[in-house]
């Protein structure tokens, strides 16, 4: 935060609650002599900052900025819920109090509570200028009373009118930079993973191309597969009939065989007597 924009809201925040502020007498110096208004007028000062806080975030365009700074608010809500406004409720009753005092405080608490309620986060919008609660709003201790009016949200004419409410602080542009840094960021990442899905996808298609060609080579080699067990089937059966075969043909190449040596034995025998009636002829 720039001094500009410090004097600024400290500017409009002066004027929004010089009612408060300025002590004009005795009673109003008492009243904002004690505790109870003194962390009165600081919760209010802190839900106006909220409230122009909520304003500047709803003029964010960026989304993931404008969703960090909704998580702060909704933060910075719960804190002035839980434990401020508890600090304030022991108050109601400390000091020199009387029933109209402690009524009056009673709603002032109840005024606190509704404007940090009123105050747009992100999930919760904005409440309209003007009546808060339709009709009797509940006040500690069972009591009842009027319907209160409150305008929080509302932003201040002289923060509009300052040409420097709206300007960039160091922190802001730092952030921005970041922010844009990290989109680029992310914006390359996906483009990185869209083209490998694209490249994945274009694998893909081609082997399933190439599975269907080879669909017919596969087929083709089943059926030469097929006929060739079918031809091994027909030769072992034939191998087998001619075994059998040779089994019954055996005896009759014996006989042969013996045939041929007796033959061999008659010619060896008739060769000799043959020799030896030669000589005894010449004599």
């Amino acid at each position: 935060m720039n001094i500009s924009e410090l004097v600024s809201r400290t500017n409009v925040i002066q004027k929004k609650y010089e009612k408060y502020t300025i002590i004009k007498d005795t009673t109003k110096l008492e009243k904002a002599a004690d505790a109870f208004s003194a962390l009165q007028l600081e919760l209010i000062d802190r839900v106006n900052d909220l409230s122009l806080k909520a304003e500047e975030i709803s003029q964010e365009k960026n989304r993931a900025t404008k969703a960090v700074l909704n998580a702060e608010q909704r933060k910075a809500k719960a804190n002035l819920l839980e434990v401020e406004l508890p600090k304030l409720e022991k108050l109601v009753r400390k000091g020199k109090t009387t029933p109209e005092i402690i009524a009056d405080r009673e709603k002032k608490v109840v005024q606190v509570r509704e404007a940090i309620n009123g105050v747009a986060d992100g999930i919760h919008a904005a409440r309209k200028p003007g009546q808060i609660g339709a009709g009797p709003t509940r006040l500690g201790r069972g009591q009842k009373g009027p319907a209160i009016n409150i305008d929080v949200t509302s932003v201040s004419d002289h923060r509009r009118d300052n040409a420097d409410f709206y300007s960039h602080t160091h922190e802001t542009r730092a952030f921005q930079a970041e922010n844009e840094a990290a989109a680029k960021r992310t914006d390359k990442a996906l483009d990185e993973v869209e083209k490998g899905i694209g490249t994945l996808k274009g694998i893909g298609e081609a082997i399933g191309e190439t599975l269907k060609n080879q669909e017919g080579l596969l087929d083709a080699m089943e059926d030469k597969v097929d006929d060739a067990i079918k031809d091994l089937k027909t030769n072992n059966m034939k191998l087998k009939g001619l075994v059998t075969k040779m089994g019954s043909g055996r005896n009759f190449c014996i006989d042969i065989v013996l045939l041929c040596i007796v033959l061999a034995i008659a010619l060896y025998i008739y060769n000799a007597v043959k020799t030896k009636s030669l000589p005894g002829t010449t004599g």
